[in-house]
């Protein structure tokens, strides 16, 4: 009997302290949730005392060093730690988490800055042709800050919109005259993304990548046609800043001619006087076989030497297959640049050959080219260029192809001339270049052999406005000449061509 009691106040004991318990835990969430009014009779509790956030830290004033990069700004420690070495009690059952390596922890994206632009020496005129060229040097330069790792990824590019106007004007006694008498309005435009992630240790050695994303306006055209390319630069390259490195991939070697403000890349206008029934397009050549991104399954390797802040190597090869071709080649460049002086010289050499190993069809490249450069700040920039370059073409029948192998010769110069207002800057670039093939073809023993030249001139005028939208304006004038001895007599004719551009570009 005495235990029945016992067990009945025991049970009565247990069931009044659970109540309390449900009770005690109805009230407080009744009191924490904000949609549920408070008891009447009862004050509502208090609501809790704003938590200030931290003002945000003022961005490093600008540098005023105008000879070296500047400083990349401080990059923040985590504070919290997340896994087995975590000091706070872990639940039983919770699985192991280890804790984030820096290269995840440290993480940053950010549109590049200025220092990402390095220019230890000159790079030209502010705005102008020259300056937007980096002559070789490590770009985008992102080094580590401080001690240890930084792994930031870089964000930037470009975007252009070009109206033009073009007049092709042919005479001679060619048949296909016809097709190149033609004038007409052409829209084109081209934009890229470029992303660039970077791991850099605070000893300078870095691990980094780039590839470059972009579109065109004219959805038509296809990828090998011009301007067609949905990628330009894919690259990776491992080094150490200011010192080499090693890049692999699809990207273009150091540039030896410049042509100054005009004859833009992936432009018609840089076609110059190659109307729709002409034979055959004299395009210039600047030590530029190897020097553009490989099309087809071919990719560069590049070495490149630091030795002396103003002096430059680029070791480049390629390799791969150009239409089914198995190709390889080389081309070093050197650079020596002082600022207001630049001297630009390399060499290159390709060789292509047939797929079966029976077949002795194979054409070999060769080449040689230079520049001299002149910066005088704020007001002029000038640059003198020449190359000259043969193909050599062998046959299935392993004899010289005669018309497959050319000599290719160009010279030319540019100035471009500045008000030097660093906040409404105008410039004024003026150009010519004069390139000419002799063909080895002589078909009728009469001594005439395959003759072309063109001769392309341009004036520019450029305003940047905000210091962010390049606003130029392009007229060119272009003549090409070809003699050609596929009939007997030889055929003779030229044709001109006229253009008016306006192109509105952005950089960021």
């Amino acid at each position: 009997m005495d235990l029945m009691r016992t067990r009945t106040c025991a049970a009565k004991s247990s069931f009044i302290v659970l109540t309390a318990f449900i009770v005690g835990a109805s009230s407080a969430a009744f009191a924490a949730d904000p949609e549920v009014a408070p008891v009447a009779g009862q004050p509502a509790p208090a609501a809790p005392a704003p938590v200030a956030e931290p003002a945000p830290a003022p961005p490093p004033p600008p540098s005023t060093d105008k000879s070296f990069p500047a400083t990349p700004p401080p990059i923040a420690e985590p504070t919290a730690v997340v896994g087995a070495n975590a000091k706070e009690p872990r639940p039983a059952g919770q699985l192991t988490v280890e804790p984030d390596p820096a290269s995840v922890t440290q993480i940053g994206i950010q549109r590049l800055p200025a220092w990402a632009y390095p220019e230890p020496q000159t790079r030209g005129l502010p705005y102008g042709s020259l300056w937007l060229t980096f002559h070789g040097l490590q770009w985008p330069y992102m080094p580590a800050v401080g001690t240890g790792s930084r792994f930031v990824i870089g964000f930037s590019g470009w975007g252009w919109i070009d109206n033009a106007y073009q007049k092709f004007s042919p005479w001679g006694d060619y048949t296909g005259l016809q097709q190149s008498q033609s004038s007409y309005w052409k829209q084109q435009a081209r934009m890229l993304a470029r992303i660039t992630p970077t791991y850099s240790l605070d000893d300078g050695w870095f691990v980094q990548g780039q590839v470059e994303l972009v579109g065109t306006e004219d959805q038509t055209i296809n990828r090998a046609d011009l301007g067609g390319a949905d990628t330009d630069d894919l690259w990776l390259r491992i080094g150490r800043w200011s010192q080499w490195d090693l890049m692999l991939g699809r990207f273009e070697g150091w540039e030896v001619f410049h042509l100054g403000m005009a004859l833009d890349q992936n432009t018609f206008e840089r076609q110059g006087a190659f109307g729709q029934g002409d034979i055959f397009n004299p395009a210039f050549y600047g030590l530029t076989d190897n020097q553009f991104r490989p099309a087809g399954a071919a990719g560069n390797a590049a070495f490149h030497y630091y030795p002396l802040p103003y002096l430059r190597f680029e070791f480049l090869g390629m390799a791969g297959s150009f239409g089914g071709n198995p190709t390889y080649a080389t081309r070093p460049v050197a650079i020596f640049d002082m600022g207001w002086v630049k001297l630009k010289g390399g060499v290159e050499y390709q060789h292509l050959k047939a797929q079966h190993p029976s077949d002795p069809t194979n054409t070999t490249q060769k080449g040689v080219g230079g520049a001299i450069q002149f910066v005088f700040l704020p007001h002029l920039e000038f640059g003198l260029n020449a190359a000259q370059g043969t193909i050599w073409s062998i046959d299935s029948k392993n004899q010289l192809n005669a018309k497959g192998s050319l000599t290719r010769t160009s010279v030319g110069g540019f100035a471009n001339i500045s008000n030097g207002s660093p906040k409404h800057p105008f410039l004024v670039g003026l150009g010519a270049l004069y390139t000419v093939y002799d063909d080895q073809n002589a078909p009728f023993g009469n001594g005439v052999v395959d003759h072309y030249w063109q001769m392309q001139t341009f004036v520019a005028a450029q305003y940047v406005l905000f210091q962010q939208l390049y606003i130029k304006v392009v007229g060119g004038y272009a003549r090409g000449h070809w003699i050609t001895s596929d009939d007997d007599p030889p055929v003779t004719y030229d044709d001109e061509m006229y253009s008016l551009r306006v192109r509105l570009a952005l950089y960021f």
